[in-house]
């Protein structure tokens, strides 16, 4: 009877994941440096060597950021990031995965040299932000006036063309497009409004194995492949 327990213990403690329950399907409206259309940013990276770890195919979902949540919210989906903490007090299907995907730096762009450095300086601005970006419905006072948008381009655009005066982005993803696009006239502001650890969250259904890739995560960071897949992205 004790050998038996020993080898169940085994099985469950040391085996991976099997793949042979299907591919697991991630939602994720993340946009470039972070994820790209070739699948070569670095949560790109990251997840499909989640997936080697786990033994399990990982199919990548492009959502818009209210729908992705929705989406695995109903479980029709498995995974989604990458989320900040909390949100399946909204979403009571979702578990979070208790261990960061990598640090979001939420900051102002604007086409003036004027400062933003707190939530309460957007009082009485016209600002834009992505639909789904929970931390700015939650943060932005009432008194600016929000234009809530589909696409990261579409904020930059109407920023650029002076139809609002602050794009509340994540700042290395609004540096990509000023970047890409030639934007000349829209300033970064460096100081952060808020910087947040990201989560990512699966269904309840696979709330089992949670603890697994919680500790996957966590090994990729003592043994150098998260240092390596995210200093590669800055080169």
């Amino acid at each position: 009877m004790f050998r038996s327990v020993v080898v169940v213990l085994f099985v469950v403690l040391v085996l991976p994941v099997s793949g042979n329950a299907g591919a697991l399907q991630v939602n994720t409206s993340i946009k470039p440096p972070f994820s790209t259309v070739d699948e070569t940013g670095c949560i790109d990276q990251l997840l499909k060597e989640l997936g080697k770890r786990l033994d399990q195919q990982i199919n990548l979902v492009r959502l818009p950021p209210e729908r992705a949540l929705i989406v695995i919210n109903e479980g029709k989906s498995d995974m989604e990031l990458p989320r900040i903490a909390g949100l399946e007090k909204k979403y009571p299907n979702l578990v979070m995965v208790p261990e960061k995907v990598l640090d979001y730096h939420f900051v102002a762009f604007s086409r003036t040299k004027t400062k933003y450095d707190s939530w309460d300086d957007l009082k009485g601005m016209r600002v834009g932000y992505i639909i789904g970006w929970k931390i700015f419905e939650k943060n932005v006072p009432p008194e600016a006036d929000v234009t809530k948008l589909r696409q990261p381009l579409q904020l930059m655009e109407m920023l650029e063309q002076g139809r609002i005066d602050v794009a509340l982005y994540e700042r290395a993803a609004g540096q990509h497009i000023i970047h890409e696009k030639g934007f000349t006239t829209i300033e970064t502001f460096c100081t952060p409004l808020a910087d947040r650890p990201m989560y990512l969250y699966m269904h309840n259904k696979h709330a089992d194995i949670v603890p697994v890739v919680a500790s996957h995560l966590r090994a990729m960071k003592e043994d150098g492949t998260y240092s390596k897949i995210f200093t590669s992205q800055q080169h």
